[in-house]
């Protein structure tokens, strides 16, 4: 933003930009702020639901999806700060009984492992364990038999299910549900009453209707899929942009909630008023001191190399630095990210599964008229047939039937991936821009990076949307953990 422009004229034309690519993307409703040193902007277009339209207003709850994992660890850290928690120790400190396949993981495995996404283990396991207080730890049951597919802290791989342990941590500590224990110690300090984790309660309020884009058309998502077990993670944690806009002040300013002002009808003990949350006096920047590479990064411009702290993705760009996370549910797709040392945030929901495109596109708008930050020119990396040759293959998608096809085509590598909001699948056209590194070319997944993993002089792994795949060699289904 330069100096003559005014925040009434950023806000406008972000608002322009907002409904254009609405528009563009056919996403029947996006909830949005933009967060600048002089004031918050939310712009909420189109309806809460194609079949039952109410208008989305700042007040309507969304999905947030993963964006939540950033919430558990910040749960995490005020346990750590009232000096409960250690999290480099083993978890078996706060869970005795805790089992993973492989003994020696489950022995040394802490609780930063798991909220940095190094356990190694299967990390997209999502088994409905019902609706009681005991779902978290019923999951973790299912966790002790799932496959170990790299060592603790090897290939670093996005894992969900490592959350699931972080919850589980969590409820032991406090004796409370992981829902209740963030409530508690997270999402009341800072004000967010409308940041809720069950259906009874979301209902009560304006809510916002899940679309899957089938066909080029938008159809309802039924039903609205929320799975306690995966609480910790993300699949159920639902908000508001004017409460997230409450957690993105936090986040890059510490800022709390002024105190309610005590009535002359409250007692003497609430007129005292209660203990300061242990957040007030928290030293934030642990959460986005790097703790190691991703390789391509979650929400950086394309190809571009990330890291993660805490739970939060890091992109230090020359101009400011972006810590980030995204959430996606079956219907709802989110994008988050504050930048500390400009007060800068964005704020994107979707009620649709092609809200990521959207909210990248507009992201990206933001970050050029706010920021001065500008995709990065980057060549294609010509590579001849027979080393695009050696990326071909199956790749598996542990836990689950569905497998990765690479294979070249017209000098170009193509996968053909599963289509899980369609059925089906769809094919996707890569452009190198490294050796071993390429993005998507075109549709609602352009940019994004994917990586060829090597060992032993062959390719061993494929991380694509941050997750890794073995690739099958002859004779097996998978790679064997010993063999890396």
């Amino acid at each position: 933003m330069t100096d003559t422009t005014s925040t009434t004229t950023l806000a406008a034309a972000f608002e322009q930009e907002a409904k254009r690519l609405l528009e563009e993307y056919r996403i029947p409703g996006v909830t949005l702020g933009l967060l600048t040193p002089d004031g918050d902007h939310f712009v909420n277009l189109g309806v809460t639901s194609l079949e039952n339209p109410l208008p989305i207003n700042s007040d309507t709850i969304f999905q947030i999806g993963s964006t939540t994992k950033t919430i558990t660890s910040l749960t995490c850290s005020v346990l750590v700060a009232q000096g409960k928690l250690d999290l480099d120790v083993p978890v078996r400190t706060y869970l005795p009984e805790f089992k993973l396949k492989d003994e020696s993981v489950a022995s040394l495995l802490t609780v930063r492992d798991v909220l940095t996404h190094q356990g190694g283990f299967q990390g997209d396991l999502f088994e409905d364990t019902g609706e009681g207080d005991d779902a978290v730890a019923k999951v973790l049951n299912i966790l002790a038999e799932s496959p170990q597919v790299v060592p603790l802290r090897g290939h670093w791989s996005y894992n969900n299910a490592g959350f699931y342990v972080a919850g589980r941590v969590i409820e032991t500590i406090t004796g409370k549900t992981f829902e209740a224990a963030v409530t508690e110690l997270v999402l009341k300090p800072l004000g967010m009453d409308h940041t809720l984790f069950f259906p009874g309660e979301i209902m009560t309020h304006r809510f916002a209707t899940g679309h899957n884009k089938i066909k080029g058309e938008m159809v309802t998502q039924r039903p609205w899929m929320m799975m306690r077990s995966a609480a910790p993670a993300g699949s159920s944690c639902s908000s508001t942009v004017s409460d997230m806009a409450k957690y993105a002040h936090y986040i890059m300013s510490g800022t709390m909630p002024e105190p309610a002002a005590a009535t002359p009808e409250a007692s003497g003990d609430q007129q005292e008023g209660a203990e300061p949350s242990t957040l007030s006096g928290l030293d934030r920047t642990h959460l986005w001191n790097p703790v190691r590479s991703v390789g391509v990064g979650l929400n950086s411009f394309p190809g571009e190399e990330g890291q993660v702290g805490q739970s939060w993705f890091i992109d230090q760009h020359p101009g400011a630095l972006i810590i980030s996370h995204g959430g996606t549910t079956i219907g709802h797709q989110s994008d988050f990210w504050v930048s500390p040392d400009r007060k800068v945030g964005f704020i994107a929901m979707a009620n649709a599964s092609n809200g990521h495109a959207y909210n990248r596109q507009l992201s990206d708008w933001v970050k050029r008229e706010l920021l001065g930050l500008t995709k990065p020119e980057r060549e294609e990396v010509k590579l001849n047939v027979d080393t695009l040759e050696a990326f071909a293959g199956t790749y598996d998608i542990v836990g689950q039937p569905h497998k990765i096809e690479a294979s070249v085509e017209d000098g170009k590598v193509m996968l053909v991936i599963p289509d899980t909001t369609a059925g089906g699948t769809q094919t996707l056209s890569l452009r190198f821009v490294a050796p071993e590194s390429a993005v998507v070319v075109g549709g609602d997944a352009d940019g994004l990076g994917v990586e060829f993993l090597t060992g032993g002089g062959e390719v061993e792994f494929m991380r694509f949307g941050a997750r890794l795949y073995p690739r099958e060699r002859a004779g097996t289904a998978s790679l064997p953990v010993d063999a890396l």
